[in-house]
């Protein structure tokens, strides 16, 4: 039976976020996992991963972004990763004031976006023990990008925030494009059954989400994770979205502890199946060894000069 999740607001830098935060039955403290989803998706989309964290022992925040779901912030549908980036950081100082979580160790688990703005979130943020990155996507928005519309999509899309970018400084509302707009024949219907999945799940972003997005590079940032445990889980099977190479260029830069796991799923696999059970139970076994089993690094103070001295004499 699944666990129910107790409905949370926390604070991300003045602005209310929503989360879904779930508890297992435990007598002490237990290690903290922070889930984010990718774009404008809702925390409720995250029900289908939570579970297995939790029957494995660990307290779960699934959170909605800034601007997204039920959490506050206009214009709707901001689809920002450097402010996700904050969010992640925020749901973590809120996880760590809970009293059934122990708060030197937190773990972050991304899926798609979301993943790659878990870790630029872990780069950042030293709190971060572990980190677990599932069917990643987006490295360097701009080559991203280029990959899925070409060379002439992306110099079309520019053509179209120009316009947006002129028309806000006149005082006009942004345009808005949809989030979801597979065409492939097995996603087309995505669109649709999200919404009809996750009543508070609107498919619809701002169009500007498209400059914060081609400015996003995480991939330049990867190598400073280190030494934060890393798993990647990527896709081997079909998937225009979840690109292997992006994966595998972003992995290649990554310190160790590392590894990463390609399985035989296309683009929707691990979330639905029949890939999420084994997904699931590769992230489990990473967060078990490096969150509650492994030794966490005791940091030295920084001596004064007083201490130096008294201790060469």
């Amino acid at each position: 039976m699944a666990p129910r999740p107790v409905q949370v607001m926390f604070n991300s830098l003045g602005t209310a976020c929503a989360g879904d935060l779930y508890l297992p039955d435990a007598n002490a403290p237990v290690p903290g996992l922070v889930l984010g989803h990718s774009g404008v998706m809702v925390k409720e989309a995250l029900a289908v991963f939570a579970p297995y964290f939790v029957r494995a022992g660990f307290a779960v925040l699934a959170i909605d972004y800034r601007t997204v779901g039920a959490s506050e912030g206009d214009p709707r549908g901001q689809d920002y990763p450097q402010r996700q980036v904050e969010d992640f950081r925020s749901a973590i100082s809120y996880l760590q004031s809970r009293p059934e979580v122990d708060a030197e160790r937190i773990g972050l688990w991304g899926v798609s976006v979301g993943g790659s703005v878990a870790v630029q979130a872990a780069v950042l943020d030293r709190r971060v023990k572990c980190v677990v990155v599932q069917s990643p996507s987006v490295w360097n928005g701009w080559r991203y990008l280029e990959r899925l519309l070409g060379r002439a999509g992306v110099q079309a899309l520019r053509d179209r925030l120009d316009e947006d970018w002129q028309r806000r400084y006149e005082g006009g509302a942004g345009a808005r494009v949809p989030h979801l707009s597979l065409d492939g024949e097995t996603v087309r219907d995505t669109p649709d059954l999200a919404a009809e999945m996750f009543p508070s799940y609107r498919n619809e972003k701002t169009l500007d989400s498209t400059e914060h997005l081609l400015t996003f590079a995480p991939e330049d940032l990867i190598h400073r994770l280190s030494p934060t445990p890393l798993l990647m889980i990527a896709n081997g099977g079909w998937d225009p979205y979840h690109m292997l190479e992006e994966a595998q260029s972003a992995f290649a830069r990554a310190g160790e502890p590392k590894r990463l796991e390609v399985l035989p799923y296309d683009v929707l696999g691990l979330y639905t199946g029949p890939g999420l059970d084994e997904a699931m139970a590769l992230a489990v076994d990473w967060f078990d060894r490096y969150l509650r089993r492994t030794r966490l690094a005791t940091v030295t103070p920084t001596p004064t000069r007083d201490s130096v001295a008294a201790m060469t004499q």
